[in-house]
Formats: structure tokens, C-alpha cells, sequence
């Protein structure tokens, strides 16, 4: 331990010292509480005046946390503490630290340095100072689901509940019940009383009426009719908090629970980007980037075969030569897809409206065409088999290669099926935010809504735990199938309606992608301002060019690779979707020189969405065409720049009797050069004799009569 402790003393400390001690707490007195633990710190960094390392083992109270020791000034010698108690490693710094050498101005407790400068390094790839590697499997959950009916079991300890879903749960899963009354509080929903209890069993009635058997953690909390049940766990890699009382200017927090109470210029993170090079290396296309976020859709999930099925454990073993047993995870379906075991005679429809936003449609059924189903199918899972529906683009997807030809089937959990005036009918289970058993499932193709499509019905069952079914060696590529299972190749699944039935010795098998992505977001930003910017800034989005040459764009929008599985279909729905109130759509505040709006094909149109049907502006060779709808409210129409200001006169009176009649404009034009076309309302003939930015003469050469009226129009 000593030996250890001298090399981290080496690595941390970044001055050399005349006398560096290694201390334990406890050579400084008592330590047997947190009051006792306390005294005998002030009396070791005192003690520890030319620098040292404070060491707090078990034998110091559990509620003494160590704190940093004060230095006098930056670069003083300082007190290193590692607390060792109960197995965990904790660093606390001394508080303000050393000069790093490298940089004059920069200061830090915490140092580990390396310099690489040898012959040779033929590594590509992470070669990092620092891995950090956390691995979920087991034991956290993202659950939060208004539940049914809750039943006494006769043991005062537990109670049955009946769940929406299975997705989520298993056996050993601590849930919070909240149980009583409903209500909101500052937005927050509370119950009149909550408890946390385990998760015993699952089973299931009939066949989707799942239930769950809860045991109470606490002996003194008292059942009632549970509401809801929560277990929202995280576990994430490295989480650095930041809790800002005083003024200080702070360079960059990396991630990010950051919280600042004093003022300061603060970077939620910060990077400076500095090149000489030419950043684009041989072969390469991704250039720099200061921030760049990847999203993959995997889609070559777990594929294998049945070795044995005990459908009363759950426990299911495959085969040693399944595939991709590295993507395995908690609440997707395993799918049966034995051929023999499906149903797929007929068609189905899809009798639902499209939603670009994926909403369920009240209204919408799966329809039966010659199916003669029952209800036996409910409790399987649905897929539609078009290869259209198909995920990844088939057969020239981007995950072509990894997929080797194998069809991505979405599959849909049957909740609900009914005759109805002799046709079949059924729903699926869908989860937008809440569980919804009367939902119909997305189409790829918007267009496969209402059509004959072909289907398969397949026996399944949700897997809940697969903490033994993973490999040994925990790799994961985004491509390929080197990576083969560990010895155990267990997984443990939630009942299924099917019961032993569900899979036998040598069916293949397949764990289903999710059929409802709700795809991530590249980069969000939520705002909750409560009143003006001092500064005028609160951009989502800030991009300055501080230097001597044009940056291409602001903002730019590409997509490459993949063609669209829907030929009909562009790479995006809309590149800017506004869907909240504004004062300004887009704001043009400093010169344009070419254009505020500049579209280089003919066929990009302008386009407004009105109750009549949609009115389009779009161009065509040498001029604007207006489609669907009329001008409305036109000041004026001319071929020049110079605009005019009046269009038209409607039922101008003519006095009887006369021959000539000056009319006036409204406004007047800017010059007198413009275009006039005139209508009396009687029969004669007419001629404009003069122009001028007043107005005009128009001489008849039949004088008005009482009744006598002409209409004008012009044009500059």
C-alpha cells in the first residue's frame, strides 16, 4: 500500500519537497467519531506543514467526510487525503494546488502527465491517458407506469399488482409504489403515501393480463391501493459538479451538473481548437470538429438458436455459435422464428392515419383480410413482411454488411383483438410516454397505410434480465459477428402467453430491435429565463467569424450514404420546424448582398398552407407563377424597380354631359411614366390625352350620360 501510495504522491504532487510524509489520520489522535475524526485532521495539516499524504482508513467514523486542507497561497505545500473506507477510493486535493509546468498561468491539485517520444508508435486508435469503463447488466431501471388492480395475496407483506407492461421489470427490481390520492404540486405529481417494495414474481392471466408479486422493503409501511410504480436508475461513466457561491471566471465544465450562484463568465464547456495543418489527412473525410455527435440506429441484434426452455423459471439457454450476443439487453422481445410457429395466411391493413410526429390514432385497427384469426393471437408479436417495411434499407442500407442479408422485422406486442361485424381486427401495444394497448403499428411508408400487406404472427416472450447471457469479453463493434457468448448463455423471460410452448430445443431466435425509436436528439438546449438579457444574448445557437475569410455557412445541412428506403421520401422532413410563437420567423438585421432568400432550382416553391387548399409561389423560366390562390391587397404592379403608388379606380363618376375629365390619384405616382388601362361603362370611344404624377385626362367622344362611370388600371 505504502509502495502505491508514493508512486500516486509522485504523479499528483507537482513540486518535490524536503520532507513528504505518508500519514494515517488516526497517528493524530481519536478517531472514533466524526467530532473526534475532525480534531485530529486540523492537527495533521498542521503537522503536515512541508507537504504530505493524509491517509483516512476504516478505522476512522463513517461520518467524517475530509475536506480540502487550506493552502496559504497557490504553489505552498499542500495535503493530499485518500479516504480507503469501506473499499471506495476518494480523492480530496489539497484546495488550491500547483503551477503547471507547462502552462505559467495555470494551477491544479490533480496532475497526471505523460510525454509520448520514442522511435516508433504504430497504435490507431483511443491511446489514452485516462479509461474510464462502466458496464450496466443488472440491477438499475427505467420504469414509470400507472398500474391496474392491486390484490392481497394473504401475506400482509406482499400484494399482487397488475402492470401495463412487462417492459422494464424483474424479478429482484426495487419500484417505488406510490399508493392513495393523486395530486400536483409545482408541477410535480404526488400520492398520499409511497413505499419502496421488490419485485418476487411475474406472472400472467389469460394472455396479456400481466401482474407482478411486491414485497415491502420497510416492515413498518402499510399496503394500499397502488397507483403507480417508479424506478427511474442511472448509472453514467464520469460526472464532474461544479457548485459555483463566489465570483470567479471559469474557463469550461466537461459535464455537467454545474450550478452557479455568483456571477462570472462560466462555459458549460469550453474548447479551444487550434490548427496549423491542413486537418484533412490522407483518406480521410470527416475533417475537424470541434463538437461532433454520431447516432447509429444498430440494427444486427441478437440472432441464435434454442437449446432448452423452462417456462417456469423463465430461463431460456441458446445455442454457442448465436451472434451479436453483445447487444442483448431488457425489454426488447426474443422472437420465436420458427416458420412452423407463425400465422401468416391473408393480409392485413393498416387502417390508420399517418403521423410524421408518430402519434397514435384513436381510430385506427390492424384489419384482418382472410385471416381467420382468434383470440389466441393475443400475447404474440405482429411484424409486417414487406420488404419495404423492412429496416436498414434493404438490400443497400448502410448496415448491409453487418446485416448479411438477414430481413429486420419490427414486431409489435398483440394487446387486443375483436370480430367485428365478421372482420378481424387487432391493436398492439405501442409506449408513447405511457402504455397505450390501442395502438396500430408505424409503416416506413406512409403510402402502406390502408393497403394489403403481407404479416407474420410469432410467439415471443419480453426478456427482463440478460446479465448471464452476455460474452465473457465485453466487445462491442458496430459491424461483424466475431463477437461469440460466454459459457452460461442464460436469459430470463418475463411469461408468455404461449407458456412452454413459446420455444422448443432448436428454434431460432431472434431479440427484436424496438419498433417505436424515439430518435435522439443531436443537441437540445432548454431555456427557463425569467426576464431580459443585460446583455442581449440568449442564442440557442452563436456563430461568430472573427477572421479574414468567409466561413462557408452558419449552418449547414448534408445527407449522404444511405438512399431513402422511400424513394418518395427526402433526407428530412424539414430542415427548420418552428413550432412555437415568434416575433420574427428568420431576421435579416445587417446587409445581404444577394439574396435573403436565394433558391437555385425552379422547382422550389414558397408554399402556404390555407383553409381552401395550398397556395404555392414558384418560378418558372422568366417569371413567377402563382398557384392555387390570387394576388390580394396589391398596392401597385410595374416592370421596374420604381414602384408605383396606385393600382386601379373602380366606378370612377363622370359628370353628364362632359367630353373630358381629369382624374385624380389617390397618390401620386413618382413620374408621369406609366401605363393606363381605361373602361367607360357606356358606348363611345376614349382616349387618355394626358399624363402627369397627379393624375390623368381621358377624352369620350360621346358625352356622359347621369349614369356614366369608367374603371382604370396601370402599370409601371
Amino acid at each position: 500500500m505504502k509502495l502505491w501510495l508514493t508512486v500516486c504522491c509522485c504523479v499528483l504532487m507537482a513540486a518535490v519537497y524536503a520532507e513528504t510524509r505518508i500519514c494515517r489520520l488516526s497517528e493524530f489522535g481519536p478517531v472514533g467519531t466524526a467530532g473526534e475524526a475532525k480534531a485530529a485532521a486540523e492537527k495533521a495539516a498542521a503537522a503536515l506543514k512541508t507537504g504530505g499524504i493524509l491517509v483516512v482508513d476504516d478505522a476512522v467514523a463513517a461520518a467524517f467526510m475530509p475536506e480540502s486542507v487550506p493552502q496559504g497561497r497557490l504553489g505552498e505545500p499542500g495535503v493530499f487525503i485518500i479516504d480507503l473506507r469501506q473499499g471506495k477510493l476518494r480523492m480530496v486535493p489539497p484546495s488550491l494546488g500547483f503551477r503547471i509546468p507547462q502552462n505559467p498561468n495555470g494551477y491544479s491539485a490533480f496532475m497526471l502527465d505523460r510525454t509520448i517520444d520514442q522511435g516508433a508508435m504504430n497504435v490507431h486508435g483511443l491511446n489514452s491517458i485516462l479509461r474510464i469503463s462502466d458496464q450496466v447488466v443488472k440491477g438499475t431501471a427505467s420504469y414509470f407506469q400507472y398500474v391496474g388492480r392491486t390484490e392481497k395475496t394473504g401475506d400482509p407483506e406482499t400484494v399482487k399488482v397488475h402492470v401495463p407492461t412487462v417492459k422494464g421489470l424483474y424479478a429482484g427490481l426495487e419500484l417505488i409504489a406510490q399508493m392513495g390520492k393523486e395530486s400536483v404540486a409545482y408541477s410535480e405529481k404526488r400520492f398520499s403515501s409511497q413505499l419502496t417494495a421488490r419485485v418476487e414474481e411475474i406472472g400472467l392471466d389469460g394472455a396479456t393480463d400481466h401482474w407482478i408479486i411486491l414485497r415491502k422493503t420497510d416492515p413498518a409501511g402499510t399496503w394500499g391501493e397502488v397507483v403507480s410504480l417508479f424506478n427511474k436508475s442511472s448509472a453514467n461513466s464520469i460526472l464532474i459538479s461544479e457548485v459555483n457561491h463566489a465570483d470567479q471566471e471559469n474557463f469550461g465544465t466537461v459535464a455537467i451538473d454545474k450550478h452557479a450562484y455568483g456571477q462570472g463568465d462560466n462555459f458549460g464547456v469550453g474548447i479551444t481548437y487550434m490548427y496549423m495543418g491542413n486537418v484533412m489527412s490522407t483518406r480521410a473525410d470527416e475533417c475537424g470538429n470541434a463538437y461532433t455527435a454520431n447516432i447509429w440506429h444498430r440494427l444486427n441484434s441478437f440472432i441464435g438458436k434454442v437449446e432448452q426452455y423452462d417456462a417456469k423459471t423463465g430461463i431460456l439457454q441458446y445455442d454457442a455459435a448465436a451472434s451479436n450476443a453483445n447487444t442483448l439487453g431488457t425489454s426488447r422481445p426474443l422472437i420465436n422464428l420458427n416458420p412452423k410457429k407463425w400465422i401468416t395466411s391473408g393480409k392485413i391493413a393498416v387502417e390508420a392515419s399517418y403521423s410524421e410526429g408518430g402519434a397514435i390514432d384513436p381510430k385506427g385497427y390492424v384489419r384482418g383480410v382472410n385471416t381467420g384469426w382468434g383470440p389466441e393471437i393475443v400475447g404474440r408479436f405482429l411484424a409486417v413482411d414487406e420488404p419495404e417495411e423492412y429496416a436498414g434499407n434493404p438490400p443497400k442500407g448502410f448496415w448491409k454488411g453487418a446485416l448479411k442479408g438477414r430481413k429486420v422485422r419490427r414486431w409489435w406486442y398483440i394487446r387486443r383483438y375483436e370480430k367485428v361485424n365478421g372482420e378481424d381486427r387487432l391493436w398492439v401495444e405501442r409506449v408513447c410516454y405511457t402504455v397505450s394497448d390501442n395502438a396500430t403499428p408505424t409503416l416506413i411508408n406512409e403510402r402502406n397505410y390502408r393497403r394489403e400487406l403481407a404479416y407474420i404472427i410469432a410467439p415471443g416472450a419480453m426478456v427482463t434480465d440478460v446479465s448471464r447471457g452476455l460474452p465473457d469479453v465485453r466487445k462491442h463493434e458496430f459491424k461483424g459477428d466475431s463477437v461469440k457468448p460466454g459459457a452460461s448463455r442464460l436469459l430470463v423471460l418475463a411469461p408468455g402467453k404461449d407458456g412452454a410452448a413459446t420455444f422448443a430445443p432448436g428454434d431460432p431466435v431472434e431479440q427484436a430491435v424496438g419498433a417505436d425509436p424515439s430518435h435522439p436528439n443531436g443537441y437540445r438546449v432548454r431555456h427557463r429565463e425569467a426576464m431580459p438579457s443585460g446583455s442581449g444574448n440568449s442564442y440557442s445557437f452563436y456563430s461568430v467569424n472573427n477572421g479574414a475569410y468567409p466561413v462557408r455557412a452558419a449552418l449547414r445541412v448534408d445527407g449522404w450514404h444511405d438512399r431513402m428506403q422511400v424513394a418518395h421520401h427526402s433526407k428530412y422532413f424539414h430542415i427548420i420546424d418552428v413550432g412555437t410563437s415568434c416575433d420574427y420567423g428568420i431576421r435579416f438585421r445587417d446587409a445581404v448582398k444577394k439574396a435573403a432568400l436565394y433558391m437555385e432550382k425552379p422547382g422550389h416553391r414558397i408554399a402556404w398552407k390555407t383553409s381552401s387548399g395550398n397556395v404555392a409561389l414558384s418560378a418558372v423560366p422568366g417569371a413567377l407563377s402563382l398557384n392555387g390562390g390570387g394576388l390580394a391587397k396589391v398596392k401597385s404592379i410595374a416592370a421596374t424597380e420604381k414602384a408605383g403608388a396606385n393600382l386601379r379606380g373602380i366606378d370612377v363618376k363622370i359628370p353628364a354631359g362632359v367630353k373630358s375629365f381629369e382624374v385624380k390619384f389617390p397618390q401620386a405616382e413618382p413620374d408621369n411614366v406609366y401605363s393606363l388601362t381605361v373602361q367607360p361603362n357606356w358606348l363611345c370611344r376614349w382616349a387618355v390625352t394626358a399624363k402627369t404624377a397627379q393624375g390623368f385626362t381621358v377624352a369620350f367622344d360621346e358625352a356622359a350620360n347621369s349614369d356614366s362611370t369608367i374603371d382604370w388600371q396601370m402599370i409601371r
